[in-house]
């Protein structure tokens, strides 16, 4: 707290926990109503920057900038609708992938016009690669240079994720075109890297929990058992992994544990965004599986999520494991687009 007194006002408290970069609707005073006479007014847009006393926001007319202590009512909203389709279906393939950046973040990032470059040691590829979204700013082959420094500062290889519809050619898209010029390839001689699937559907349409359902346990805070157990799926970087599964704006870890050993036996991350929820790291133990773990872990998301205002549901599984995507079709989900990271072989 600072001595200006307009500071920790409701106006302050409302919008502090507001997503830069986000989408918002913020309703805000007004000094001398307008010539209707209305005391206050709505702005929708992208919240920009924000400081101690302002906010300023980029709607579809203008930017604007807008006194903290004079907002009334603030929140995130979801991407705009862009196309036809239910909630899950009618979000555009760039605002989901900027959704989904949102719930696996980087330690390090930067920008490059729309691009988002995003670096973490290596844990995963989605927090060491580029996304590809949008405009640069700069013409594709001075970008992909602008990317490969970044990435050299860095000490890491350079990688690109690249999307497109279901079914289409990665490798057509301009970007992808320019760096298979260079030597770059799909996937990096990685299969698992060479196409995936982003999958959505509808929270109210997962089968919800039932009497005979296994207890799920939902903590907001990372536990050391469960990180410990998610370390049997995929290697741990200490720091950079807790630092990613607890940096978006809201998370939960779900659980189920053995009865006889109270030991996780199955879990997953769940990602909360506004009118969204994401499902990271499925994991059940294989002496486990096949006892409907995974899918009641799968419906305990989707209850947090409809009771939470939350309609959709995204994840994102390899092409090449026709058993996941499998599992994910039995519970209602559908390719919403799919995606392939671009990288040079490795020697």
């Amino acid at each position: 707290m600072t001595g200006d007194p307009l500071r920790g006002t409701t106006g302050h408290r409302l919008t502090a926990g507001l997503t830069v970069g986000g989408r918002v609707v913020v309703r805000y005073r007004l000094q001398e109503g307008d010539e209707s006479g209305a005391a206050a007014t709505d702005f929708l847009g992208e919240l920009v920057a924000r400081n101690d006393d302002f906010l300023v926001v980029d709607t579809k007319t203008e930017r604007v900038k807008l006194i903290r202590a004079d907002v009334i009512a603030a929140k995130d909203v979801p991407p705009p609708a862009s196309r036809p389709g239910r909630a899950h279906e009618r979000v555009s393939a760039d605002d989901l992938e900027r959704v989904m950046a949102k719930g696996w973040q980087a330690v390090d990032q930067g920008g490059l016009g729309d691009w988002v470059l995003r670096a973490a040691e290596g844990f995963t590829g989605r927090a060491n690669s580029a996304l590809v979204v949008g405009d640069p700013s700069l013409p594709v082959d001075k970008a992909i240079d602008f990317v490969e420094r970044w990435y050299a500062d860095r000490g890491l290889p350079p990688l690109f994720q690249v999307h497109g519809p279901a079914g289409s050619d990665l490798a057509a898209a301009p970007a992808a075109a320019a760096l298979l010029e260079r030597g770059y390839t799909v996937g990096g001689g990685r299969e698992q890297w060479e196409r995936v699937l982003v999958m959505t559907g509808l929270s109210a349409a997962v089968p919800p929990l039932t009497e005979q359902s296994v207890p799920v346990t939902a903590d907001a805070e990372l536990k050391l058992e469960w990180l410990m157990t998610y370390g049997e799926q995929r290697t741990i970087v200490p720091g950079v992994t807790e630092a990613v599964l607890t940096g978006s704006e809201g998370q939960l870890f779900l659980s189920v544990s053995d009865p006889q050993s109270r030991r996780i036996i199955a879990l997953a991350r769940m990602a909360i965004h506004p009118g969204w929820a994401g499902i990271f790291g499925l994991w059940v133990h294989p002496d486990h599986r096949h006892e409907g773990l995974g899918s009641t872990i799968v419906s305990a998301v989707a209850m947090v999520a409809r009771e939470n205002n939350m309609p959709a549901i995204y994840l994102q599984v390899s092409a090449d494991n026709t058993a996941g995507v499998a599992f994910w079709r039995s519970l209602g989900f559908t390719v919403h687009h799919e995606y392939a990271y671009l990288a040079r072989p490795a020697s």
